[in-house]
């Protein structure tokens, strides 16, 4: 404690490097945390998407809509408020949408829907006006991160070839359709010139459905071309683009922790120095080298662990922010956990920091210490 306070720069300073990695750190993974969340949360264990079989994503292909005289009569499909199969027919694609005086261009994704989607897609609720009729859109909550603008219903909106009133703004548990424009599937079919289907979504009866639903609809002959999966299993295929960021925010952390370390050496290198007698004077009295060695390690991690203390400080900053990355709008949430993580970091950058210039201190020959009296 009374090494840590008389050199108030030096540790002020190898506090502050590792204050900034573990604000980086702690960011970098949330981020990828919260974007993961978002691309799965989007899934149910009740829906399942039904695709063209040749494509790998249901924007890359295009399914008949006389697959929906099929489908729609299969066993397991649960019944809506109409008494109808919960089947809803989409069309879906990403599109350059132009917005302001200025023709200001927003890459954004679109989806052409009937009104049964919002019983298929129960975890969507509109917080502000209402459903989209012909000729309007609404939009997902986080759609305004990506224009940089909030929206109110009545706005309008350019989305393909003409402009649409926004009816309303709608949010679905911070899941991906956040950052979605959902709008009458024959408006989008004119709008984008697009035929058929890019993908049925339909709601079960029960979860427990699913597997013999989509053996027994991969197998139908009647619908050749169609391929059935699990709506969570869809989206978490996706959730895969998240690993890019978690990847380069380890590596990141990592370069930055290893700066941090060499840091952390330089400086116990110094304290060694400055205090040579002193460690002299110790091992004269008794001390063992184990306890020098673990003395210097216990006075790098109070540094260290003062640093990962500031350093989540910091990152609190971006908690609630909302982002758009890879296409994916969401909100970063720093939990808990991820918290707990980068103090866990910090201290492995005090022991790193200490190792070397501990082992060296420990080494030191007492007589040789003596001699800085």
């Amino acid at each position: 404690m009374r090494s840590i306070l008389t050199r108030k720069v030096s540790t002020m300073l190898i506090t502050l490097g590792i204050a900034l990695v573990m604000m980086i750190f702690i960011s970098m993974m949330a981020t990828a945390q919260s974007m993961k969340r978002a691309i799965v949360q989007t899934g149910s264990e009740q829906n399942v998407i039904i695709k063209n079989k040749a494509a790998p994503s249901v924007e890359f292909g295009l399914l008949s809509e006389e697959v929906l005289n099929v489908i729609k009569y299969l066993p397991g499909i649960t019944s809506g408020s109409q008494n109808t199969p919960l089947v809803s027919p989409e069309l879906y694609n990403r599109k350059f949408i132009k917005f302001g005086d200025q023709d200001k261009v927003i890459w954004l994704r679109i989806r052409g829907i009937t009104p049964v989607a919002f019983e298929v897609y129960p975890q969507v609720t509109i917080i502000k006006g209402r459903p989209p009729r012909r000729g309007e859109v609404i939009i997902g909550k986080e759609v305004e991160v990506k224009f940089g603008k909030a929206f109110v219903p009545g706005d309008t909106l350019q989305v393909g070839k003409e402009n649409h009133l926004i009816a309303g703004i709608f949010e679905s548990g911070g899941s991906i359709f956040e950052g979605e424009i959902w709008m009458d599937k024959e408006d989008m079919k004119l709008d984008f010139d697009m035929q058929g289907l890019s993908q049925v979504t339909v709601r079960l009866e029960s979860p427990l459905l699913k597997d013999s639903f989509i053996r027994d609809l991969n197998h139908n002959q009647q619908l050749p071309m169609a391929d059935a999966i699990g709506e969570k299993e869809y989206f978490a295929s996706e959730a895969e683009t998240s690993t890019f960021v978690l990847v380069m925010g380890i590596i990141i952390a990592v370069l930055m922790a290893l700066g941090a370390i060499f840091g952390g050496m330089n400086l116990m290198y110094m304290t060694i120095a400055a205090r040579t007698r002193e460690i002299g004077t110790l091992r004269a009295l008794g001390f063992s080298r184990s306890n020098i060695l673990a003395s210097l390690i216990v006075e790098s991690l109070m540094i260290a662990l003062m640093g990962g203390v500031v350093g989540s400080i910091l990152s609190m900053v971006v908690n609630g922010y909302s982002l758009e990355l890879f296409e994916v709008a969401f909100s970063i949430t720093i939990s808990p956990s991820i918290l707990l993580l980068g103090l866990m970091v910090s201290m492995l950058i005090g022991i790193g920091g200490a190792l070397l210039p501990g082992l060296s201190a420990a080494r030191m020959q007492i007589v040789d210490a003596l001699r800085h009296i």
